[in-house]
């Protein structure tokens, strides 16, 4: 019945209902603690995106106020939400950029 549910899982041969409740109890032990590892990794995994794409959004935020001055609450916010695409393009456009709605400027 086990092997037709659980597939990918080898289950030794048993040989009688007290081998496989503690077999059972143990593999449930072991599944607990993957996937509480693959959830941590994931977490981990994001927490690493989010972090980059707030750097991102400093290290952009910084090199506007150099050049163009101090930053308005909404070119604050846009930066706040921006994704790391977006940045990376802002960041591109500063370069070249004479006022700051040229760097967010979509044409």
């Amino acid at each position: 019945m086990l092997p037709g549910r659980l597939p990918e899982v080898a289950l030794p041969e048993v040989a009688d209902l007290l081998e496989i409740k503690t077999m059972l109890a143990e593999s449930v032990v072991e599944w607990t603690q993957e996937w509480k590892q693959q959830g941590l990794d994931e977490g981990r995994k994001e927490g690493r995106k989010e972090g980059l794409r707030e750097g991102e959004s400093l290290l952009l935020a910084r090199q506007l106020v150099k050049r163009f001055g101090p930053l308005d609450e909404q070119t604050l916010a846009r930066l706040a939400v921006a994704g790391r695409e977006q940045l990376e393009l802002w960041g591109e456009r500063i370069l070249d950029a004479r006022q700051l709605s040229e760097v967010f400027d979509d044409k």
